[in-house]
């Protein structure tokens, strides 16, 4: 670790241990998301993303660029290993000071008594038939939760002004 830098709240990486990432930041959310691109991109019913703030992820240098794929839609922005295939993280392009981190790709041990425990599931709409979400008394949204379609929404209107 270099002079100036912060210990680390917890550490993770891919499943081939090409990408490797700390944050000085424990996670604040844990949110469930059931939409189909989740699910096709992880291959499971849904994936686990864990909120930090994006200052406080470290991706060492030494971490080429080449390494990392990235997939953008029009609202959010992914990182993937391009070797393995582990979704790493994703980011909504109005909300850039925060960073969703894969949950599974956490090294739960380096999380030092900061237990995660999931915070939300978001669309339910889209969750798969077969899987069945146990009664954990997390609130549940259909789609996006509250107040996110609203920031989406104003989100897009300020970039199609500044297209014109």
């Amino acid at each position: 670790m270099s002079p100036g830098q912060s210990t680390p709240a917890f550490t993770g990486q891919c499943h081939c241990g090409l990408i490797k990432y700390t944050s000085t930041s424990p996670p604040q959310n844990l949110t469930c998301c059931y939409c189909i691109t989740c699910r096709r991109l992880s291959g499971a019913p849904f994936i686990a993303w864990a909120d930090i703030p994006s200052s406080t992820l470290h991706i060492p240098p030494n971490t080429s660029n080449n390494n990392i794929r990235t997939l953008t839609s029009d609202i959010a922005e992914r990182t993937i290993c391009r070797e393995c295939g582990s979704s790493i993280t994703m980011q909504y392009g109005f909300d850039e000071a925060i960073i969703g981190i894969a949950a599974g790709t956490m090294d739960e041990a380096s999380l030092k008594g900061n237990e995660m425990k999931v915070t939300g599931h978001i669309f339910m709409e889209q969750k798969p038939n077969w899987y069945g979400i146990p009664k954990d008394g997390v609130k549940r949204w259909e789609r996006f939760s509250d107040g996110f379609e609203e920031k989406l929404q104003i989100w897009r209107s300020e970039r199609s002004r500044e297209v014109l």
